[in-house]
């Protein structure tokens, strides 16, 4: 697939992924899912919305498959980037994260540290 369509795919589902991740509610109300506390609001965010995203951001970047290390580190590191920044974007608009959120976002930012590290050492 040449590359412009797979920008244009990608960024077309980063905004998509935004869209889920700033609408928490119509996720929930979609999937039946509960949306009473800020925790629920804040994996709402992320589950749905920032793995889109990060999928997204994968398609954009993607150079090409081989090598599969490659595609599949950058596939970890970019799906970990936007389910982040979706929870990032809860703590930020629904407050209150339990401590299993800064778990999470402590993991989601060493698999992106990790990866990105990984991808410029073996470049």
């Amino acid at each position: 697939m040449p590359h412009a369509i797979r920008l244009v795919i990608g960024l077309v589902l980063v905004g998509a992924g935004a869209v889920l991740a700033l609408s928490p509610v119509f996720v929930a109300e979609q999937l039946g899912k509960p949306h009473d506390t800020p925790t629920q609001m804040i994996n709402l965010r992320a589950s749905w919305g920032g793995a889109v995203m990060g999928i997204g951001a994968f398609v954009a970047w993607l150079p090409g498959v081989p090598p599969w290390w490659r595609a599949l580190v950058g596939l970890a590191m970019w799906s970990m980037a936007g389910v982040g920044a979706a929870r990032l974007v809860g703590f930020a608009l629904d407050g209150s994260p339990d401590a299993r959120q800064y778990v999470w976002i402590v993991a989601e930012a060493a698999i992106v540290i990790a990866g990105a590290t990984t991808l410029y050492l073996k470049s």
